[in-house]
Parts: C-alpha cells; sequence; structure tokens
C-alpha cells in the first residue's frame, strides 16, 4: 500500500470491515463512497468493553449517571488515554478535569456551549499531553497563550470568533489537521502554514486567506485539502508549493479567478480529484464582479472527478465546457450556478454518474440517455419552472435514483421515467437495485 495515501488505506481497513458486517453503512457519499457507518451494538459494546478502565484504560466516555451525576469522577481519569465527552460538557470542563495520559479529547456533544474566557485554560493546563482535540462544540471566546503550548497536537477542531488565524498556531509543528469553525466570512491566515511541514488538511467555513509561500523547498507539499481559501490566494506560487492536493475549495469573487490568467495553476494540479467553486454573493454591488464563463476546458485539473459551483449565474452554454472534462464523475450545480430558460445538451458526459441541479429557473432541459450514460442518481432541487425531465433518461440502464425536492412541474416526467425503468427490469427479469424515485413534498395525486 505504498503507492496510495493514508486516506485510501483508511477506505481499504474500513471497507474491509463492512465486508465482514462488523460495520454496516449508514450514507454514502455523491461518487458511491462510504459518508458514514455504524456499528452493531453487540460489537460497540464488546469494544467498550475491551478499551474502558477495568481492561487497558483506552477509552473512557463522559456522561450523566442515573442520579444526574457526571461520571467519571477526576480520579477516574488518571490513567485514560482516549476521552469522549458525549453531553454536559460545560457541567464536565466545571470540574476542573485533568488527564495527564490524555492524548486524545473529543466532544460530539449536539449541545454547542461558549467557553468564556476564564475557562479556557481547562483544557491547555488539564490536558497537556493531547494530540487529537476535536472541540467543534466548544466554542471558544478567546484563545489563551498555553493553548500554544500544546506541542503534542496534531489534529484540532475549533470553533470560535476569529477573523484572523495568528501566528502561533505555527508552533503546532506536528499538525497535521486544522479545522476552524468561526462567525467571521473571511480568515486571514497569520500563522505560517507553509513552514507546518507536516500539515496535510487545512479547513474552515470562513473564506480564508493564505500567507505567502516561504522558502522552505519542501513547504506545503503535503497538503491533501485546502478549504475554503479566497481567490485572491490561489496564486502560482501556492499552487505549485501545494501540487499534491486532491481537494480544493474557494470562495469569494470568482471573477478574479475565472476570468484572469490565475486559473491557468489549476492544470498544473494533477492530483486534485474535487474541486468546489462558490461565488461570493455578499459583496457590496459596487465592487461585485460579473462572470463571464467558465475557463477552456484544458485549464482544468486534468483528474478531476467532482465539481462543485454555486452561485456563479452561468448560462447553460458553459456546460459544453464541462461536458469535455473526460473524468468528471460528480457535478453539483447548486444555488443558481447556472441560469436561463433552456439547456439543450449538446455533447456527452461520458463518465458522470450523479447529477445535481438546484435553485434555478431552468424551463426547458432537452437531452437523451445517450448523453449521460453511466448517470446513477439525478437530484433535481427548487426547480420550480422545470416543466418535464427529458424521458430519454429513462435509457440510461445505469440510473437507479431520481430525487426531486420542490420541483412540482417536472412530477408527471418523473413517473413517466419511473414506469419505463420499471418496464426495462420486469423486461429483464432483473434482480438487482431498482430505481427509485423519491418526491418532496410528497405528491398526494
Amino acid at each position: 500500500m505504498s503507492d496510495i495515501g493514508l486516506e485510501e488505506t483508511a477506505e481499504i481497513y474500513l471497507q474491509d470491515l463492512i465486508n465482514r458486517n462488523l460495520l454496516r453503512v449508514d450514507k454514502r457519499r455523491s461518487d458511491g463512497r462510504v459518508k458514514t457507518c455504524r456499528i452493531h451494538d453487540m460489537l460497540r459494546d464488546f469494544c467498550k468493553n475491551e478499551a474502558g478502565i477495568e481492561k487497558d484504560n483506552f477509552l473512557q466516555e463522559v456522561k450523566r449517571d442515573t442520579e444526574g451525576l457526571i461520571e467519571p469522577s477526576d480520579n477516574g481519569m488518571a490513567n485514560v488515554r482516549r476521552l469522549c465527552i458525549h453531553s454536559d460538557v460545560l457541567n464536565f470542563l466545571s470540574t476542573q478535569p485533568t488527564g495527564h495520559r490524555v492524548r486524545s479529547f473529543v466532544s460530539f456533544s449536539k449541545k454547542k456551549i461558549t467557553l468564556k474566557a476564564q475557562n479556557t485554560l481547562i483544557i491547555p493546563l488539564g490536558f497537556k499531553l493531547v494530540r487529537v482535540l476535536e472541540a467543534k462544540p466548544i466554542k471558544f471566546a478567546t484563545i489563551p497563550d498555553e493553548f500554544y503550548r500544546l506541542f503534542h497536537l496534531r489534529y484540532i477542531t475549533l470553533s470560535c470568533n476569529l477573523a484572523f488565524l495568528p501566528e502561533y498556531f505555527s508552533n503546532f509543528w506536528n499538525l497535521q489537521t486544522l479545522v476552524i469553525y468561526t462567525t467571521s466570512r473571511t480568515l486571514d491566515i497569520k500563522a505560517d502554514i507553509w513552514n507546518m511541514m507536516q500539515l496535510r488538511d487545512l479547513k474552515t467555513n470562513a473564506s480564508a486567506t493564505l500567507t505567502k509561500t516561504g522558502q522552505t523547498s519542501k513547504a506545503g507539499e503535503k497538503f491533501q485539502t485546502l478549504g475554503t481559501i479566497s481567490p485572491q490566494s490561489c496564486t502560482k506560487e501556492a499552487l505549485e508549493r501545494a501540487h499534491n492536493l486532491t481537494k480544493l475549495a474557494v470562495r469569494g469573487q470568482l471573477a478574479c479567478l475565472l476570468d484572469g490568467r490565475s486559473f491557468d495553476n489549476m492544470q498544473k494540479l494533477e492530483r486534485l480529484v474535487s474541486l468546489n467553486l462558490q461565488n461570493d454573493i455578499y459583496v457590496n454591488p459596487a465592487f461585485r464582479r460579473q462572470l463571464h464563463g467558465l475557463p477552456p476546458s484544458f485549464k482544468f485539473p486534468p483528474n478531476l472527478k467532482r465539481l462543485t459551483l454555486s452561485h456563479t449565474c452561468l448560462d447553460w452554454s458553459n456546460m459544453s465546457i464541462l461536458e469535455l472534462l473526460e473524468n468528471l464523475e460528480v457535478l453539483k450545480l447548486k444555488d443558481k450556478a447556472f441560469m436561463g430558460a433552456c439547456w439543450e445538451v449538446a455533447g456527452r458526459f461520458r463518465r458522470l454518474q450523479f447529477l445535481h441541479i438546484g435553485r434555478t429557473d431552468l424551463v426547458t432541459w432537452v437531452a437523451s440517455g445517450y448523453q449521460f450514460p453511466r448517470l446513477r442518481r439525478l437530484e433535481l432541487h427548487n426547480c420550480d419552472e422545470l416543466i418535464e425531465i427529458p424521458i430519454g433518461l429513462a435509457d440510461t440502464p445505469t440510473l437507479l435514483a431520481l430525487d426531486m425536492c420542490y420541483a412540482e412541474l417536472a412530477v408527471a416526467s418523473a413517473k413517466k421515467i419511473q414506469e419505463a425503468k420499471q418496464r426495462m427490469e420486469e423486461e429483464q427479469k432483473s434482480k438487482v437495485g431498482g430505481f427509485k424515485l423519491s418526491i418532496f413534498p410528497a405528491d398526494e395525486k
């Protein structure tokens, strides 16, 4: 497995557990890969017992007992290496817990809490050897200086109010994954991420502006994921450093990226398989730039498999460019990505398996099954002006699912496709799969 990455290796092991019926798939991604899975109750109980305090001190769950008290007590965590908090995070932290052997501090509480300034020292002082900090439900009012002394950290997920990422984050030289959820729409990266030699994944819900690349020759070569970053950060120097990227998300005024020479740098990302482009609609209208169209197909990453476009308001004629992306398997057109009354498919999406069209004013769609030979799933959300779905898509043998949400006018054509697929299945006496039609709101006719 030396030729594949850590993520691919993990997926292989995960699939092996699924094949052995030790795990079951809960949700799948648009490309068919596993998104979430569940463990069987009996196996879960066995794992908890083997990893519990009575055995190897590997894992301790923090929860309320039948009398409403937090368990375990502070003394019960003396030798614990993995700490998982299900609920009552604030009450647990108020006990000033310490765990000198804790390597993973994980909170999956559904209830979000704000950690006041006077309480932000609890985690860095109580868990000094922590390597994994998954604290999305815990919103930090401030980040204390002591936090930057957690030098062993390899994985961080934080919720905060940051408008900039302090340069002190550069102290985490062992860090591999950094996930920041912030209330700010933009995040100015002050930390020198290009000299954080182990960093593989940088994710944020804001539009992040990256620092200029450093002089270290191998800086950035381990990056697998960057998102979401600003269009201005997609410089030649940055993308040359991060040439091993597999996932990239960009949000901002996309005209700066798509209409200029900046997009030329994308074709050098030979390992990039997922690209998400979100046009910022919250820009002052006086400074907003209109997109003129998509770049030529040869400027896109050569091995791109998944493409998402949002708020780009492109004309449907630009779809002829996307038809030429030879490896494209997943295409998500969200929130007015394309606008216009008519889309007449001219070419062929040879490998496309998943197509999502959301929130558009499309009225007429002309296409045939020949033009979507491998399509497996079609989603139409908020397409309330679309009159009908091309009946020719029923001829696509791989089409297994049609999901419609607020596309009432096209329901009749969807049912015709369903009837056609059912006839084909009966004629072929197919027992595998079966076409599924989902309509919301439910059709009462």
